[in-house]
């Protein structure tokens, strides 16, 4: 089966130029086949309905497009076409995304980011359904289950360290990101998006974003599922996927009614995966009961 890519990370495009590689399937979903290069990193082959991500090459829709295919089937990249199984995708006349936003000008918004995140804060929780790690935001004396409840505690034990790191202490930032890491089920582990929606605020707010990340992807990384440690090295370089795109300039712009319809966005990314990102994210600027979370 041929199919026609429609766009192709820079960071994704970039590996491919380097000539033919051999990969691996890593996962199988209905809307994404993840591969894994033999130098360990990974490439997700997705559709629209994904849309663009760091990691993601956008490929046409058609129905059953990753049927038959299966982890540890064999792959292999060129710089026109990604093969796998008897899928064969076509990268002549792709466009390059760029997985970065502009952080500087976004930085220099700042101020009027941060005026519009209550905003933010009330709309997740209105519209979060499940159980995420927006509720470290929420009235503390709402409880859900036994288990989340257990996942809160321990989240809420990483964040004072957290705080502590973010001011410079590298063990305690480690000791905090350790807190976190592979917290929570699943591919991509609730403790994991939360760190990446706190590197996405770092890259918007720390004074040195990038040494940052990287300490956190560095003490992150190796607790976590090969997944989630791609998405992981990703924020740390500043890349999201185009729904925090959206986001960020819905909140960086003058067009207020942008900000719902991105919001509920990043929110549909997995179960609670958006969710617990944008609790990351939304944990670096607000206080409660006079006190940071972090």
């Amino acid at each position: 089966m041929r199919a026609i890519a429609r766009t192709i990370s820079r960071r994704v495009w970039s590996r491919v130029q380097e000539g033919p590689a051999p990969a691996r399937v890593l996962a199988v979903f209905d809307h994404a086949c993840d591969l894994l290069t033999a130098d360990g990193e990974v490439i997700g082959l997705v559709l629209p309905a994904v849309g663009e991500g760091p990691l993601n090459v956008v490929v046409e829709n058609s129905p059953g497009l990753f049927d038959g295919l299966q982890a540890g089937m064999a792959a292999r990249l060129t710089s026109l076409t990604i093969v796998v199984g008897r899928l064969r995708v076509d990268l002549t006349g792709v466009t390059v995304w760029e997985p970065q936003p502009n952080w500087s000008a976004l930085r220099a918004r700042r101020a009027a980011i941060e005026a519009r995140l209550p905003t933010v804060r009330d709309l997740a929780l209105e519209r979060t359904a499940g159980e995420s790690l927006l509720a470290l935001l929420a009235d503390p004396s709402i409880t859900t289950s036994d288990r989340h409840d257990a996942v809160l505690a321990r989240a809420r034990e990483g964040l004072g360290l957290l705080r502590r790191g973010w001011e410079g202490d590298l063990g305690a930032l480690q000791e905090g990101v350790a807190r976190l890491a592979g917290l929570g089920g699943g591919l991509t582990p609730a403790g994991d998006d939360f760190l990446t929606g706190m590197m996405l605020w770092a890259w918007l707010a720390h004074p040195d974003p990038a040494s940052f990340c990287r300490a956190v992807a560095e003490a992150a990384a190796p607790l976590t599922t090969m997944l989630s440690a791609a998405f992981l090295w990703v924020a740390a370089a500043g890349e999201c996927s185009v729904s925090w795109h959206r986001l960020l300039a819905a909140l960086a712009g003058g067009d207020e009614t942008a900000i719902l319809p991105a919001i509920e966005e990043v929110l549909s990314h997995g179960a609670t995966s958006g969710a617990d990102a944008l609790a990351g994210f939304l944990s670096g600027c607000f206080h409660r009961n006079g006190a940071e979370v972090f």
